[in-house]
């Protein structure tokens, strides 16, 4: 249907005719060539324009550009495989408006008529006539193609995902396409990727190439749209290709560590976590906090979806040597069989060797830090009524000042009033303080030996250590939170 000038044509030229046309062909049978060939012959297609001389509009323009004279056109319009023959297929009329302004030609009038023509290629020529005859025959310099047919829609596969049923596990994604286009050809493509099943490529070419990779996507599920566009400008039907992925690495649940300082000789340090997705491989490391360098790395294999794991570190490094004193930070990397992982990590962990020890016998504390000692001062601790504990506890809080009240009531023989304190640190969940004893002025064997109330200089304490002001005070500055209050008989 694009090779040839239908019969519509021909009859839509009769139709353009206007009142006198039959006339003029009668008696203009070989009209004698006398008027000066127009100066112009041009073709326009309206908003749609040419193409790389594609359109795919239906009506083209032809104008025709006289030389100063007034006169009538005609135009013989033959598809592209056929030679001009002299016979008008159309004309225009000498009392047709002229026109000041023409497509190409802004300095003479013209004379203009509309075309409709079917998909195919055109070869045009023109040239006016008046009462006195015709002039030569000028051709419009160019083929030109109508094309109003759009491209197929593409046939979209996916080399990275080809069933679009399944769940991938790369964010990578790779697209191929292809689309047909009997008219003009295909000029290009635009697609685009979204989370809309019904999503449209805006109609703007992306590329003229039938694949595309797009990278660096997340946990989803996508549709691929691509529409193709041929050389007359003409949009064809989009194609959706869906896609699944799922590179999320496996995460940390319920993480809980059970101190944040500690001393290796007495405890370790309990990691305990889960993990969200089935991770084939977990690595802990312990860093040095100082220069980032490795000291532990636990290597965790087989875990299941929300099984909870414990790691403890005993503050030895990788050859079992104590590890010194310091900031230190924990990390945890935990893998998929896809290679997909999760970081996470936290700082600020302690390894202290300071230690506070009290002899309950020998009613003596003595503060070390490593082998050094620190300070050694005489205490007073409970009576045999409320004996201080004995064990190893880490200090949990401090308190600077801090009012003891007494949790029995005034009934108890062990009531006491509102006692204000400048330096108190609480070494048991229970209420066991070391802290100073504004009101005793005697520390030592003895102190604490008598049975009575507690609170005077030779009955004890509620189970607290009682120690000196300046003692309180210089434990309270040089005690962290976590460092171990060893208490023996």
């Amino acid at each position: 249907m694009r090779s040839t000038v239908t019969a519509a044509l021909l009859s839509l030229a009769v139709v353009i005719a206007v009142a006198g046309f039959l006339g003029y062909r009668a008696w203009t049978s070989g009209p004698p060539v006398v008027l000066p060939a127009p100066t112009q012959v041009a073709v326009s297609a309206g908003a749609a324009g040419f193409a790389g001389g594609w359109t795919n509009s239906r009506t083209v323009e032809v104008s025709v550009v006289s030389p100063g004279l007034r006169a009538g056109a005609d135009i013989e319009v033959r598809s592209g495989s056929q030679t001009f023959s002299g016979t008008p297929t159309a004309t225009i009329p000498v009392s047709a408006p002229v026109r000041q302004a023409c497509p190409g030609n802004r300095r003479s009038g013209c004379v203009s008529l509309s075309l409709h023509l079917a998909d195919g290629h055109y070869r045009l020529q023109a040239r006016l006539h008046d009462a006195s005859g015709v002039s030569p025959w000028v051709a419009y310099r160019n083929v030109f193609a109508v094309d109003t047919t759009a491209p197929t829609a593409p046939q979209v596969s996916s080399p990275t995902d080809p069933d679009p049923t399944r769940v991938y596990h790369t964010s990578s994604m790779a697209f191929v396409w292809r689309a047909q286009d009997g008219g003009s050809g295909i000029d290009g493509y635009s697609y685009r990727l979204d989370t809309d099943a019904h999503g449209v490529p805006v109609p703007q070419l992306r590329t003229q190439s039938a694949t595309v990779t797009l990278t660096g996507l997340d946990t989803g599920k996508y549709y691929f749209h691509v529409r193709a566009v041929d050389r007359a400008g003409n949009w064809g039907p989009t194609s959706t290709y869906p896609v699944q992925i799922d590179v999320s690495p496996p995460e940390l649940a319920h993480v809980r560590f059970d101190r944040f300082t500690f001393d290796p000789q007495f405890n370790t340090l309990r990691l305990s976590f889960s993990v969200t997705k089935t991770a084939p491989e977990v690595r802990v490391g312990v860093y040095r906090q100082s220069d980032g360098g490795l000291v532990r790395l636990y290597r965790l294999t087989g875990l299941r979806r929300g099984q909870s794991i414990t790691v403890a570190w005993d503050g030895k490094d990788a050859h079992g040597n104590p590890a010194p004193a310091g900031a230190y930070e924990i990390y945890i990397r935990a893998m998929d069989q896809y290679g997909h992982s999760s970081l996470t990590g936290w700082r600020d962990f302690q390894v202290s060797y300071k230690r506070i020890k009290v002899s309950l016998s020998r009613q003596q504390l003595w503060a070390y830090d490593g082998s050094s000692l620190f300070l050694t001062s005489l205490v007073t601790t409970g009576n045999k009524a409320l004996p201080t504990p004995v064990g190893v506890f880490p200090i949990l809080a401090k308190f600077h000042p801090f009012t003891f009240r007494s949790p029995w009531p005034k009934s108890s023989p062990f009531w006491y009033p509102p006692s204000l304190t400048q330096w108190a640190m609480l070494f048991q969940a229970n209420g066991y303080f070391i802290h100073d004893a504004p009101w005793r002025s005697n520390f030592g064997p003895g102190s604490n030996a008598q049975l009575g109330t507690p609170g005077s200089n030779y009955t004890g304490t509620h189970g607290c250590v009682n120690v000196p002001a300046n003692v309180a005070q210089e434990l309270y500055s040089w005690a962290s939170i976590g460092t171990i209050v060893q208490i023996v008989p």
